[in-house]
């Protein structure tokens, strides 16, 4: 159970929400003046106290970290989702997921840690030496950043953010040394009686100081007396700390002229059999003799040769209080117990800690290490690498799979949606796939060399929606690589709920990308855009108070490097003029109307993130954020290259690559020619967003007319015939305005009111439609000087790789691809003039003319490439047709068409032949019993279809080929 509150709660102890596992609550600020962060606590733990508090105005999971009173730590995971314009919060348990940070002690001190900027001293954490502790941030709002210190030995402290994996500043803390006597530290002391002491009275016996004469004297062990302190330098002296000021900061050198070191009392050498008390002095390079001090063999000498430190009268000697002198070596191998010393360290360790971060998959540890252990590590590490990468291998090579892929050819990828049309297809080639599964390991190698989206929309004027953008052949770049490639690493988890990659890499080449505005609301349908919107408006309002399937808890995603690169994209923008009702309700969802421009070149920077760990929603929402935001970065380009303002940043390039080429090669006829397309590409761009502007105005029939004359300009080519007709349409539209706008209204409006409506419209057309006749022409006749001028580099080679399919059988299933029948279904829409009620069904050769077989009519067509009904010889619609035979004439086969008696009195179709029957000539008879069954079947298909009820929608389809 958890229970949650704002941060107010403090004050307002009776301002949270309790939840039970697996239920949903709605929680709104009680208070706008505070702080939104929300606060966090466990119930069914004692004692638990609130987390910090953390933002839920942003989508993203982390680790809620929350304590007893104790200070033991309890995690929940917390994932933050936008669903509409809800956030919504889901806590889940953490036993399947790794923790966020980890603290590893290997030292042999204990370590004590907080969160930077935290000063509640509850939240310092202690870890014992030579052990770890699983953490995350008590004040999640707060940067990650850890202080350490050594607990209780006045150390140093060290800041490590653990969003940066490298070695932090040296930990340094207060490790003096003990100058002890060994044989009053040994286990079997002898007890019986010395004189008038007793040796247990003197167990534990150390070097310290009288600090009335400076004199050295045995004392029993203190913990912490400074007095009994030392501190060994570099070069071998013994500095005393008692005769020093207490030190702040452990990692700042001591100065020698303020310390007293070991010496002896005499100012001569010692001789054979005299001794010399030990006291303090001032350091002196002369005296470097009696200063410098080594521990060996058990003993502790000087410069000097044959002389140790001792007590006096033997093991008698060993007492509190007895004094210490430098007096001869005993000369034997085991030297007696009155001249044993050692150092004993004040802690262990050697008083410098290494503090670096480390990734440990998705954890970022904190290691905190002795360098001398460090060293330590070092060594034996190597060997132990050696060893696990042996068997590693042996493993490898039991457990490894590899599976290669090669398509030279590609796949091809269509998509049709329910009507069906085919929207688009995406064409794949050069596919090489690389896959290696090892116990180690997965490896996953994909290059695509070459990608295209084809739009395969009936009609349209641009029929590559996505290519490879060619390379310029001045700039001598050479986009030999892939167009798509795909490197991943993954390995194995022992967590069920965790993926981990090493990397994934997917770089891309420069992309052009074409979109028009129908075929991006037919994708927007087939993908459900339209349908969110409706279904949230019929969600039930109590929606929140039922758990969603989804509760459970996400399965989350690490990459230790993710790098997604798409360097450049050439985007252009085409809006449609004529869309159906639906797509336009469709567009009306889009809050945002579509601009017309052409070639603006948006450079992007690559999405990188280091060591993210996140569900799979949160990371795809990254992703597209930090695209879309890309692309707003580039929104100056964008508007450059708008038609309305005449698309002055193809200009400018245009003139700036004219200016180059005078400049390096002296080429003016270069110069005139890029001045030259510039200048006729703004004009024609500028005159036809005028046109479009004034047309609106038009009446429908006049629009769809001049539409007709600049489509069929755009995929002929004839820019300046299209433009003529463009004029002398719009002339004779303006001449008949009034009659035709004022018929057209009392058709549709009726009465008076549609009469002065059509009336009203007809005035305007009269001046508008020569206007716009003038300003198409002016349009289309720059366009063809730009189309003159058009270097290589400014125009797209790219075709479509194929045609678009037929996608509606005689069955009403969806066939097969065949390059025939797509050859007929565009003749077909030529015929028709872009009307999509009649559909194709077959076609068939016939000697040097062809039979087109659709839903409504049969047509004979003359052999040559019309655009228009020109190249119809015979137009026999399924009305008119009786039935279709195969007859015979002095040995030449014909496919007799049967029209349907009419009586002519009445105008009412009697059933019946004819004598009404056109023949057409086939060269086989086996052609010939082809096509009039195909026309009989189509026929019936006709009239069962005026029979029928409208079908029920279809689902989209996929479509998979090889």
């Amino acid at each position: 159970m958890v229970k949650l509150q704002g941060v107010e709660g403090a004050s307002n102890p009776e301002g949270y929400i309790s939840t039970l596992p697996g239920s949903s609550v709605v929680f709104h600020w009680p208070r706008n003046d505070y702080d939104q962060l929300l606060c966090v606590r466990l119930m069914d733990v004692p004692n638990c106290t609130w987390s910090g508090g953390f933002e839920v105005n942003k989508p993203k999971s982390f680790h809620v970290n929350m304590r007893d009173t104790l200070g033991k730590c309890f995690f929940l995971r917390t994932e933050i989702s936008l669903k509409g314009a809800t956030y919504q919060i889901s806590f889940t348990d953490t036993d399947q997921l790794p923790p966020p940070l980890r603290i590893d002690n290997m030292s042999e001190v204990p370590i004590q840690f907080w969160q930077h900027g935290v000063a509640d001293l509850r939240l310092h954490t202690e870890v014992k030496a030579v052990s770890g502790l699983d953490y995350a941030c008590d004040e999640p709002t707060l940067p990650p950043y850890i202080t350490l210190t050594v607990k209780g030995a006045g150390s140093s402290e060290v800041t490590a953010d653990m969003n940066f994996f490298k070695e932090y500043n040296k930990l340094y803390y207060e490790n003096f040394i003990y100058i002890a006597a060994t044989h009053t530290f040994s286990q079997n002391v002898d007890r019986k009686p010395v004189g008038k002491r007793r040796l247990e009275s003197c167990a534990e016996l150390v070097l310290d100081v009288d600090p009335k004469t400076q004199r050295v004297i045995l004392r029993k062990k203190e913990p912490g007396k400074r007095s009994q302190l030392w501190r060994m330098t570099g070069t071998g002296m013994l500095c005393h700390e008692g005769s020093s000021p207490p030190q702040s900061k452990p990692a700042q050198p001591r100065p020698l002229d303020t310390s007293l070191v070991l010496d002896i009392a005499g100012l001569a050498a010692v001789s054979d059999n005299s001794f010399e008390p030990l006291m303090l002095r001032r350091p002196d390079s002369r005296r470097s003799t009696t200063q410098t001090w080594y521990f060996s063999s058990g003993m502790l000498t000087c410069g000097l040769p044959r002389l140790v430190v001792q007590v006096k009268r033997g093991i008698a000697g060993l007492y509190d209080g007895a004094e210490v002198v430098l007096g001869p070596d005993s000369g034997v191998e085991q030297p007696g117990p009155e001249q044993q010393f050692i150092n004993q360290k004040m802690r262990p360790g050697s008083g410098v800690l290494s503090v670096q971060v480390l990734p440990d998959g998705p954890t970022r540890v904190l290691q905190i290490s002795d360098i001398s252990q460090r060293r330590m590590m070092w060594s034996s590490s190597s060997t132990e690498q050696d060893g696990s990468k042996e068997e590693e291998q042996k493993t490898e090579l039991e457990q490894e799979l590899e599976v290669l892929v090669n398509l030279e050819e590609g796949l091809g990828v269509s998509l049709v949606n329910k009507v069906p049309e085919e929207l688009v297809f995406t064409t794949m080639s050069g596919v090489d796939v690389h896959f290696t599964h090892t116990a180690a390991n997965e490896v996953l190698e994909l290059s695509i060399q070459n990608i295209q989206v084809d739009n395969q929309l009936l009609g349209t004027t641009q029929p590559v929606m996505l290519c490879v953008t060619p390379s310029s052949g001045d700039s001598g770049a050479n986009d030999s690589g892939p167009a798509l490639q795909v490197n991943a690493v993954k390995v194995p988890s022992k967590l069920m709920l965790t993926e981990l990659f090493k990397h994934l890499m997917i770089t891309t080449q420069r992309f052009t990308v074409i979109i028009e505005e129908k075929l991006l609301l037919k994708l927007l349908s087939f993908f459900g855009y339209g349908k969110a919107e409706v279904e949230l408006e019929k969600l039930d309002e109590n929606l929140h108070e039922r758990p969603s399937e989804d509760t459970g808890p996400h399965k989350h995603y690490y990459f230790e490097n993710l790098k997604i690169s798409l360097p450049q994209i050439k985007l252009s923008v085409l809006p449609s003029h004529k869309l159906p009702p639906d797509l336009k309700a469709l567009k009306g969802t889009l809050g945002f109307p579509l601009i017309r421009f052409e070639d603006a070149v948006i450079n992007m920077y690559p999405f990188t993130r280091v060591h993210p760990y996140e569900t799979q929603e949160i990371i795809i929402n990254d992703i597209l954020k930090h695209f879309r935001e890309e692309l707003m970065s580039q929104a100056a380009q964008i508007l450059g290259s708008v038609d309305f303002l005449g698309n002055p940043m193809g200009l400018l390039n245009d003139v700036s690559e004219g200016v180059s080429e005078l400049i390096k090669y002296g080429n003016v006829s270069g110069l005139i020619r890029n001045v030259t397309h510039g200048v006729s590409n703004s004009a024609a761009k500028f005159a036809g967003t005028l046109s479009d502007g004034l047309g609106k105005t038009m009446d429908t029939r006049h629009q769809s007319e001049r539409e007709y004359i600049r489509y069929h300009g755009a995929t002929s080519g004839e820019h300046l015939v299209a433009g003529i007709h463009g004029l002398a349409h719009g002339i004779i539209g303006g001449m008949t305005s009034i009659i035709t706008s004022t018929v057209e209204g009392v058709k549709t409006e009726g009465g008076v009111s549609g009469f002065f409506s059509g009336l009203g419209k007809g005035l305007v057309g009269t001046v508008t439609k020569p206007v716009v006749g003038a300003l198409d022409f002016a349009s289309e006749t720059a366009q063809t000087v730009r189309d003159i001028t058009s270097l290589s580099n400014h125009r797209l080679t790219v075709q479509g790789v194929r045609k678009p399919r037929c996608c509606k059988g005689p069955q009403g299933l969806l066939p097969r691809y065949s390059a025939t029948q797509a050859e007929g279904q565009e003749q077909l829409f030529r015929l028709t003039d872009n009307i999509h009620s009649e559909f194709f069904i077959a076609v068939e050769p016939i000697d040097t003319y062809c039979v087109l077989i659709s839903s409504k009519v049969v047509y004979f067509l003359k052999p040559g490439d019309y655009v228009d009904r020109e190249g119809i010889f015979l137009e026999v619609k399924y009305d008119d047709l009786y039935h279709c035979l195969v007859s015979k004439d002095h040995g030449k086969v014909y496919v007799q068409l049967t029209k349907k008696a009419e009586n002519t009195s009445s105008g009412v179709a009697i059933p019946g032949p004819s004598h009404q029957k056109p023949m057409v000539h086939v060269k086989s008879e086996s052609l010939a019993v082809k096509i009039s069954q195909e026309i009989n079947y189509a026929k019936s298909l006709y009239c069962e279809q005026q029979l029928m009820l409208p079908a029920d929608e279809n689902e989209d389809f996929l479509l998979l080929e090889f």
